[in-house]
């Protein structure tokens, strides 16, 4: 048996322990007080829909973590999806505590791994297997999921302990898609000789690789694919003279997409990670919700990035 394999019944069981947990009180979910707003916004040819979401729940929670009060290093039982995952045993899978969306979940080290270090190549392939399992048995229920990954200092990560989080995106009945989905329908398959593709419509600095059918991923695959990102958004860092890495990650079946970091809030008050590029953005009160819808969410992306560089020729300087 693959060491990387997924229980069958994982997705039954991640509904079952969610349920338990919702009900005892150990996940505290805050989503039905959501109000919820879907925006459409006009990007040169692009269209690209946001779901700009108020909770004034989450305004009392602390935006930071740290070490000292490490909710990973020993979670609940009650949180534990699986205490034991991959080759060496090395991962747990682990319920967020106060999701917005059902069945927040994430992969996390057992020992102690900085925010701030890279995926290996083990921590992507776990992630993708068992990404590729949520996708596979929740198509009945029309449901579609990514994985994220919040690197660096200004990337609004909130744990310094490692972990990558799997969510649900909006359903389709509200008329939402990321815009990453169609990027990927422009982009090239990955392969030896392709490169991270970059939309010329996007304001903000962005890379993006087309992955294969599941058959032909691989650690290997997954490892290549994520360095080519890492190496344009390193190049875009050292341009823009950054004394820190920072970047989003984003991951499905079918596509990875990673954005440097310039800074972690829009003027100091919206906080931005992952989710913000992918067209989520969480407001935990009525004056963030109307800047942004003032602003325009395509603007805040633009000013906690760095400018698009699809018009600035690779050289031998390049990573």
């Amino acid at each position: 048996m693959d060491s990387f394999d997924i229980p069958e019944d994982f997705y039954e069981t991640l509904n079952e322990k969610y349920e338990q947990a919702v009900k005892n009180n150990h996940i505290l979910f805050n989503g039905d007080a959501a109000v919820n707003e879907l925006v459409k916004v006009k990007a040169s040819e692009l269209t690209i829909d946001f779901q700009l979401t108020l909770l004034t729940s989450l305004a009392h929670k602390p935006e930071q973590g740290d070490r000292e009060s490490n909710p990973f290093e020993k979670p609940e039982p009650e949180l534990t999806i699986l205490n034991n995952y991959g080759p060496n045993k090395e991962f747990r899978v682990v319920f967020n505590k106060f999701p917005v969306v059902p069945l927040h979940f994430l992969l996390v080290t057992k020992e102690f791994q900085s925010q701030n270090s890279p995926l290996s190549p083990a921590e992507l392939f776990a992630s993708y297997k068992i990404l590729s399992k949520v996708v596979e048995k929740s198509k009945r229920n029309n449901s579609e999921w990514f994985a994220f990954f919040n690197c660096g200092p200004e990337s609004g990560a909130s744990q310094p302990h490692k972990h990558i989080q799997f969510m649900i995106q909006p359903p389709p009945s509200m008329q939402f898609k990321p815009y990453a989905e169609t990027l990927a329908l422009q982009a090239e398959t990955v392969s030896a000789k392709s490169k991270p593709f970059q939309s010329n419509n996007l304001p903000f600095a962005h890379f993006l690789i087309k992955l294969p059918d599941e058959s032909h991923v691989d650690e290997n695959v997954l490892a290549t694919s994520f360095t080519a990102l890492l190496q344009r958004t390193l190049t875009v860092l050292r341009s823009n003279e950054q004394k820190q890495i920072s970047y989003n990650f984003i991951m499905t079946p079918s596509y990875m997409l990673m954005v440097p970091r310039a800074t972690a809030k829009y003027e100091g008050k919206l906080g931005i990670n992952s989710c913000g590029f992918q067209g989520l953005i969480l407001c935990k009160n009525e004056e963030l919700f109307e800047m942004v819808k003032q602003k325009g969410p395509l603007d805040i992306l633009r000013a906690v990035g760095f400018p698009n560089t699809t018009d600035i020729p690779e050289d031998e300087y390049h990573y």
